[in-house]
């Protein structure tokens, strides 16, 4: 048994300081989440104390048919959707946490693909409705397979790859469209 199933397992027996435990190892994963889809530092905070708050009343219904990483991303995604339904406000996101500092080692290596990573970012915010950026993000940024995907969205699988493809075509168009007026002018 993993530490991360045994701190599970003790907070479903109503062991506080486990879930003390949990919440210390699991908050940075979930804000950074949170941050990604929500877009604004007090939100994300907001959507980590709402998340705990439901893994504290719901963690004793866990039943492991999934991981327990899964199932945290899952309600950290529709607490992030609530939000959005109610805020209906959109932001650019800043991913200066997702790369930290730049090395000391190449500098403008580092500066550079962190504007890029911005610049790419930007564009998703801007390009994408959230039907669309919630696919992309929860399958490139938090690395889960498209299945996963399906099942925290509650689409189907065939919905996840058709919108990823839409938006990678958006994506496409909108690049070639911004790149198309420097090519005039050289």
């Amino acid at each position: 048994m993993s530490h991360l199933d045994n701190l599970v397992h003790r907070c479903q027996q109503g062991e506080l300081a486990a879930f003390s435990d949990l919440f210390q190892m699991q908050e940075t994963a979930v804000y950074r989440l949170a941050l990604t889809i929500l877009q604004n530092e007090q939100d994300a905070e907001d959507a980590v104390q709402d998340v705990f708050l439901r893994i504290f009343e719901q963690i004793k219904g866990y039943q492991g048919q999934s991981s327990f990483k899964t199932w945290l991303t899952a309600i950290t995604v529709n607490s992030c959707r609530d939000k959005l339904r109610r805020r209906k406000v959109r932001r650019a996101l800043s991913l200066d946490w997702l790369r930290g500092h730049a090395s000391q080692h190449n500098v403008p290596a580092e500066a550079d693909q962190r504007q890029q990573s911005q610049q790419l970012w930007h564009l998703i915010n801007t390009t994408l409705d959230d039907k669309h950026r919630l696919p992309l993000i929860l399958h490139y940024h938090e690395r889960l397979s498209c299945a996963e995907v399906a099942d925290m969205l509650g689409i189907r699988i065939s919905t996840v790859y058709s919108r990823l493809n839409t938006a990678r075509q958006r994506l496409r168009e909108q690049l070639q469209t911004e790149a198309e007026p420097s090519l005039k002018r050289s």
